[in-house]
């Protein structure tokens, strides 16, 4: 019995050295109220919003700038969620409509896949935070335009694809490719990158939670799949990206470890889990953010993401960390320095990126602060701002949010057993000890005996009642009524935002990289309609194309832009949404909305 304090020690000093907090950080505590903190980050989105064009509702200039209109659309939903308003329901569907009409109908944009992804996020985003199908018909449309870039396996068997003018390698080392989407729709382009591949991960995920049709599971495992096996290296982070083209040899580009392609593979791995539960994810996930927290190829001591020759910052890590975090979808033991490096990141940007006096952010994280408009930097600057709404109004960053995303309080706690910390069971296990010492005192009295073992027995039943595990994800809006739990082990820009590349094929074949050999490949058969529906159904064939007849696992009613426009409006001033669409949630008026 001596050695079980001691084995509770290593336990917990075991722990505390896992973390990859860094004491030289700088500012990891946000002293900053949560209110003076939404208002920064309010006028930081009005400046922006000041800058788009009043007629296509986009940023001038969209050879550019397309991805980044579409990023804000995101930031805008984003923020809505996590101040529970609906301040900009509205206008997005303002802003959707025009930007549709912009190059192409279904938002893919203009030579860059990513950037029309990018609006794909907002508009599942948009969907969850106010229940409206038309940000669903986007979000699918955007889907729908990166499907025929990205590979299947039947492609890589006939080595051609439509849209592509070369010869596709079959596999890398014996791993097949199927999965990863090509960065441009340039026909000689042969680059499969993680920011298109990563983006087209993410939105998948999204929309199998925001839907539960199984193909777009099926193209988040595949997409993963493909970026586990060819563009990770175990322990470190993700990689940029490779050729298809088959006299490349699988040639890796010369771009190297960017912070933008561990910050969308971190998001996707989170929404992968929470719908899955399958831990093979979880483990990924908390080996990329440990990795994503400690690497120098992006950060130095003071933990600030400062990438590139001119140190810029990127918004995507803090997206995707807070996605890990409202998910509860990493290790309780990571979450302390997950906190606290969302804190230096907003500490960063408010103290050293803002203009004096305005609302104006530079690229720059570590200074000097911005003086005038520049779109990539003040997206950038906007999702670390309200990344740090995700922290509690406290001085201390290390603690849990304030805000609860779900629309119904009905859970009494989302905590699992498995998820208790250890200082919780170093605790009941020193209970045990005294516990037992204190009968031994008292055996020579019946009655003292039996009440002694009556309150035990209550105290040890009120320590094995497990806690009630929430049903769904944090972000999701919906009311779920179906989940993958059933599912197997998959066995068998500037952030995303960015419209421009760096970097091009490598001269050296032999770039280090650790991939994962043929017989790790994570390809995986595509799940069935049984598998998630459960026994006893007809299994149906998967595609990745939409149904012809509707949007999946969307109901087939279909209303007008204008009527749905309508509608919302209407539920936004307190009117009747109509019986075709669930209830729009109930939002918490915490700051009016």
């Amino acid at each position: 019995m001596r050695s079980l304090p001691l084995l509770v020690a290593v336990v917990v000093v075991t722990q505390v050295a896992s973390q990859p907090q860094g004491s030289s950080w700088r500012k990891p505590n946000i002293t900053t109220s949560l209110e003076d903190r939404v208002l920064l980050a309010q006028g930081a989105i009005s400046q922006a919003i000041s800058e788009l064009d009043s007629t296509t509702s986009m940023f001038p200039d969209p050879v550019d700038t397309y991805g980044f209109s579409g990023a804000l659309y995101s930031l805008l939903a984003e923020f809505d969620q996590l101040t529970n308003r609906s301040r900009y329901a509205v206008d997005l569907v303002g802003y959707f409509g025009s930007a549709s009409a912009v190059t192409a109908a279904n938002f893919s944009g203009l030579y860059v896949l990513n950037n029309g992804l990018n609006f794909g996020h907002g508009a599942v985003v948009a969907y969850k935070a106010y229940n409206n199908s038309l940000f669903l018909q986007f979000a699918v449309q955007a889907w729908s335009a990166a499907v025929p870039y990205t590979l299947t396996q039947a492609a890589l068997d006939a080595g051609k694809t439509s849209n592509k003018n070369f010869t596709l390698s079959h596999d890398c080392q014996g791993v097949s490719m199927a999965g990863g989407t090509f960065w441009s729709t340039d026909p000689a382009d042969p680059q499969l990158v993680v920011l298109a591949t990563g983006s087209f991960f993410v939105l998948s995920a999204l929309l199998a939670e925001a839907t539960a049709d199984p193909k777009y599971l099926f193209a988040a495992v595949q997409a993963v799949s493909f970026i586990r096996s060819h563009l990770y290296s175990h322990g470190d982070v993700v990689l940029d990206g490779l050729s298809a083209n088959v006299n490349d040899k699988c040639a890796l580009n010369t771009a190297g470890r960017l912070p933008y392609n561990s910050g969308v593979v971190i998001e996707g791995l989170a929404v992968l889990y929470s719908i899955s539960r399958n831990t093979t994810y979880r483990d990924m996930l908390d080996e990329l953010i440990t990795a994503s927290l400690a690497t120098t190829a992006w950060q130095n001591d003071t933990g600030i993401i400062q990438w590139g020759p001119t140190k810029n910052g990127d918004g995507s890590v803090p997206r995707g960390l807070v996605a890990a975090h409202l998910r509860n979808a990493m290790s309780p033991s990571l979450t302390p320095s997950v906190l606290a490096y969302l804190a230096v990141q907003y500490n960063a940007v408010a103290d050293l990126a803002k203009q004096s006096g305005g609302d104006i952010y530079g690229a720059s994280w570590i200074g000097p602060p911005g003086t005038t408009f520049d779109v990539g930097s003040q997206i950038n600057a906007i999702q670390a701002l309200i990344s740090s709404l995700a922290l509690n109004d406290t001085a201390s960053s290390s603690t849990s949010f304030l805000f609860s995303l779900a629309p119904a309080p009905t859970v009494t706690s989302s905590v699992s057993p498995r998820a208790r910390p250890s200082s919780e069971k170093a605790k009941q296990a020193i209970g045990g000890i005294v516990g037992m010492v204190l009968g031994a005192l008292v055996v020579l009295a019946l009655i003292g005996a039996l009440l002694l073992c009556w309150s035990r027995k209550r105290r040890y039943s009120r320590l094995m009642t497990p806690f009630v595990e929430a049903p769904s994800s944090a972000l999701d809006m919906r009311d779920w009524h179906q989940r993958f739990d059933s599912l197997g082990p998959p066995g068998q820009g500037p952030t995303p935002h960015n419209s421009k590349r760096r970097g091009g094929m490598a001269q050296d074949r032999n770039f280090p990289v650790k991939r994962a050999p043929s017989s790790n490949s994570w390809a995986v058969p595509p799940p069935t309609l049984a598998q998630v529906n459960g026994a006893g159904r007809q299994a149906a064939a998967l595609s990745f194309y939409p149904n012809q007849g509707g949007l999946g696992g969307v109901a087939s009613e279909e209303r007008t832009r204008e009527e749905l426009t309508g509608i919302l409006s209407s539920r936004m001033s307190g009117g009747s949404a109509g019986g075709f669409e669930e209830t729009l949630p109930e939002y918490r008026t915490v700051y009016g909305g």
